[in-house]
């Protein structure tokens, strides 16, 4: 096996791994184990656990930024605003790797705070991408100047609380069509 189909049999088994069983529930020995390649190998690719469990944080959002890109190509703001939040919250709701951070971090344990950094660093780049849209939308003068980074904490933030504090049930589409319509004609007459 070369060096390259290791590295994705590591990948792929770890996904696998923390998928299943969460973060805290899974060590290197047993990615090694199951991978059929020693600590040393893993150790080669990844310099700890953490950082193989960031790679997989890092992918999803990738992924979902490319998503993204490929639908909001000419769309208005208020359309690229919707497309967004829709990706972000369908990815939150049904991302079993971050069912598992989650999950992880109702936990308590040594590892809950860990969790918690990685849900911390999930939120902050997806705020961080919402913030570079709306930076653009500003530099185009789509729409009027504002503090780019707050107005895209509250736009996420809201999106999480009604996805999952609300006290109904609630899909995604009715949540972004809300809020857009909230970002767009505002709430006074």
């Amino acid at each position: 096996m070369t060096d390259m189909e290791k590295k994705e049999v590591v990948i792929n088994t770890a996904r696998e791994l923390f998928t299943k069983y969460g973060y805290k529930k899974v060590s290197m020995d047993e990615i090694a184990r199951t991978s059929n390649v020693t600590k040393k190998t893993i150790y080669s690719y990844f310099k700890d656990k953490d950082e193989l469990f960031r790679y997989f944080i890092e992918e999803e959002l990738i992924n979902m930024k490319q998503k993204i890109e490929e639908k909001i190509n000419n769309e208005s703001f208020t359309d690229k605003v919707s497309t967004i939040m829709l990706e972000i919250l369908n990815l939150r709701k049904n991302s079993a790797l971050l069912e598992s951070i989650i999950k992880d971090c109702n936990t308590s344990s040594n590892n809950a705070m860990q969790n918690m950094s990685f849900s911390n660093y999930y939120d902050s780049e997806i705020i961080n991408y919402l913030e570079t849209k709306i930076n653009e939308e500003i530099d185009q003068k789509n729409i009027k100047k504002c503090n780019a980074h707050l107005t895209a904490f509250i736009i996420y933030k809201v999106c999480l609380s009604i996805l999952f504090e609300y006290d109904e049930p609630i899909d995604e589409k009715t949540i972004t069509k809300e809020i857009t319509t909230i970002l767009k004609d505002g709430l006074f007459n």
